[in-house]
């Protein structure tokens, strides 16, 4: 008999278990009651199991567990069965020493001298074995790890460590015991992740967390560098750009100013693209990304922006005029040198409402005609570039009258 269970030892009484206590005075341990013998403990993780030889002349149990933190025998059960022999005590935490002692009572309550025993519970479940962690495709990984050899194993707990809150976070639980794949999505491009996974078991049991697993999703492409765009072109605008190394096209995108809106309007496999806008002296501005065979596209607000411009119409040409008795001359100027012929529309009054039009091209610089000297004429004189573009005004000269 190792120690007596003094009054002050019992002057918190537990029916059940720690979480229910009862304030009872208990009197002091009689010597001469009969002592509980061959009191064992078995560990599980969370759980102890307490076995004693009973003795059925009494009237019953106190059992105690020592709490470290005050250092004191708190009762956790009141057994009023002398004829029990196993007590469990649960909730407790794996790879814990408990101490724990044990009297008996006679029919006034009154204990026996207590004998102690110590336990350690078991250590956590062994930590998940990870197999392969790999990413499959663009904002995307793949976690595999081996079933955990414990059957006692429900399921298990995914985690990813947030670097920003400096924490690890729950992503998913996976259950049962043998679906050991994760796929983890909407992921970052180019960016590493962190990963790692504890097994749960039926008893809520969590094993220790498997050694952290690093994956880094596909990286984006390089910024695509050395954009130019076209500002002589009719009707349409060419965009060039050095080529990015394993990028398998590329992405062209256009806003209507450098603050506004890119968006995205055609792909090539070439390092140059074709922007066909059917107007003259449009201004646009664009940027182009770079795509690998992952989908993964470099970053568009780190890419340069670029303006072209549609070709503008040509300039009104300049007009000097040599007027005869029945002739008219004109010498023709072109301010832009686009002009590589003029296009002539003559006008002829015929009467108060009436007019005769006809049209003439000329590649020279001069153009003469013969007129009537009693009539009058409108000349509208156009410039039109090689690509056939023609001057939005004309020059306009009038004659006779």
């Amino acid at each position: 008999m190792k120690k007596l269970i003094t009054s002050a030892a019992f002057l918190i009484i537990m029916t059940g278990c720690a979480n229910n206590l009862i304030n009872k005075p208990v009197p002091k341990s009689n010597p001469n009651l009969p002592v509980v013998k061959e009191f064992k403990a078995y560990p599980d993780r969370n759980a102890m199991a307490l076995f004693w030889k009973p003795i059925p002349k009494m009237s019953g149990y106190y059992i105690q567990r020592y709490n470290p933190k005050n250092k004191k025998w708190v009762e956790i059960a009141t057994i009023n069965d002398p004829y029990k022999s196993i007590y469990v005590d649960t909730k407790l935490k794996p790879n814990t020493i408990y101490k724990y002692r044990i009297a008996t009572f006679d029919k006034n309550k009154i204990p026996s001298l207590a004998v102690n025993t110590t336990q350690k519970t078991l250590p956590k479940l062994q930590p998940v074995i990870p197999l392969e962690a790999r990413p499959l495709k663009k904002g995307m990984v793949k976690i595999i790890f081996r079933p955990h050899p414990n059957e006692r194993v429900k399921e298990y707990l995914i985690e990813r460590f947030n670097d920003e809150k400096a924490r690890w976070e729950k992503l998913s639980t996976l259950s049962p015991r043998l679906n050991v794949e994760y796929i983890d999505k909407n992921l970052k491009d180019g960016k590493i992740y962190k990963y790692r996974i504890i097994a749960i078991s039926f008893d809520k049991i969590k094993s220790y967390p498997s050694k952290t697993i690093v994956v880094s999703t596909y990286p984006k492409p390089p910024v695509v560098l050395n954009i130019t765009a076209s500002v002589d072109m009719p009707k349409q605008i060419k965009i060039t750009f050095s080529p990015v190394k394993d990028a398998v096209y590329y992405k062209i995108y256009r806003a209507d100013s450098p603050d506004g809106t890119f968006r995205y309007i055609g792909k090539t496999t070439n390092t140059f693209y074709i922007d066909k806008i059917n107007e003259d002296g449009v201004k646009k501005y664009y940027k182009v990304t770079a795509v690998s065979k992952y989908k993964t596209e470099s970053l568009l607000n780190e890419t340069p922006t670029v303006m072209g411009q549609t070709l503008p119409k040509p300039a009104t040409p300049i007009v000097s005029t040599n007027v005869g008795l029945n002739f008219v001359e004109f010498i023709f100027t072109s301010p832009d040198n686009r002009a590589a012929k003029y296009l002539i529309v003559k006008e002829i009054k015929e009467g108060l409402f009436k007019t005769k039009q006809q049209k003439f091209i000329t590649a020279k610089n001069s153009f003469k005609d013969t007129i009537d000297p009693k009539k009058s004429y409108i000349y509208y004189i156009y410039e039109v570039d090689k690509y056939g573009l023609i001057s939005k005004k004309p020059a306009k000269v009038e004659v006779g009258g």
